[in-house]
């Protein structure tokens, strides 16, 4: 099982998280953005390992997200 951490987080971004994601939890809200960014940090790093175009970059990373969710189903 994963260890939580409590961390500081501006309040102001957090109310603006919030405001664009209603009813979601604070929780949720914070790991689903750090899961993007992550996941655009693996679409770059693909890219310059594999020499991809933008293109074919963004092509196999939709296949990857639907594939992901399609196993969450």
């Amino acid at each position: 099982m994963a260890t939580t951490v409590k961390v500081d987080f501006d309040g102001d971004l957090l109310a603006r998280l919030r405001a664009r994601r209603p009813g979601k939890d604070d929780r949720t809200l914070l790991e689903e953005l750090a899961r993007i960014e992550l996941g655009f940090e693996a679409i770059a790093e693909a890219q310059r390992r594999n020499a991809l175009s933008e293109e074919e970059a963004n092509a196999l990373a939709v296949r990857a997200v639907r594939e992901v969710r399609a196993e969450m189903r």
